[in-house]
């Protein structure tokens, strides 16, 4: 069966051993102008608590609020330049769906991370969406939050392991 966690395996693996997979991957990215290379990552969901600021549902008040959250693949690159910055990714399956204030969570995860040694001290990031095209199009609203969005459908020509999404995926724990 095919899990969450294995395509982030895979994915994590493809930018350690691939580099037509990280320039490919790069280019849609807002790190498109820079030639970078694998540097180091983790897939197995670094998780932290963060500080937002959320709208209170019954008074409309905005407050401060202490959430917990994961990234489920965090990668970090290192530019021609010296610069490291990195990737928060997302991966949803078809059949997945947002919990509330997710692509919040991760730009207050990402942003919050910056600088910090556990995770390689990069210098910039971007929160990125990879799922099934049904996926997007059914969750366009928040999906649209990331800040930029990768099929599993164009994945699938660099990992093959995600051509077989349609026969057998499987939420982790379910």
């Amino acid at each position: 069966k095919v899990t969450e966690k294995k395509l982030d395996k895979a994915i994590e693996e493809a930018f350690k051993s691939d580099p037509n997979f990280t320039r490919w991957f790069l280019s849609k990215t807002k790190f498109s102008s820079e030639n970078a290379t694998y540097h180091w990552s983790r897939s197995d969901h670094p998780w932290s608590r963060v500080e937002i600021l959320v709208e209170n549902p019954k008074t409309g008040v905005v407050e401060k609020v202490i959430k917990e959250g994961e990234t489920d693949i965090l990668v970090v690159f290192q530019t021609d330049a010296g610069r490291k910055v990195a990737i928060h990714l997302e991966n949803k399956i078809a059949a997945g769906k947002f919990t509330l204030g997710q692509p919040e969570l991760y730009v207050a995860r990402a942003e919050s991370w910056v600088g910090n040694p556990k995770y390689c001290s990069y210098e910039d990031y971007e929160i990125i969406l990879i799922a099934p095209l049904a996926f997007y199009e059914r969750n366009t609203i928040d999906a649209k939050k990331f800040g930029c969005y990768v099929a599993h459908e164009e994945i699938a020509a660099y990992i093959p392991i995600f051509s077989q999404l349609n026969k057998s995926v499987h939420v982790d724990g379910l």
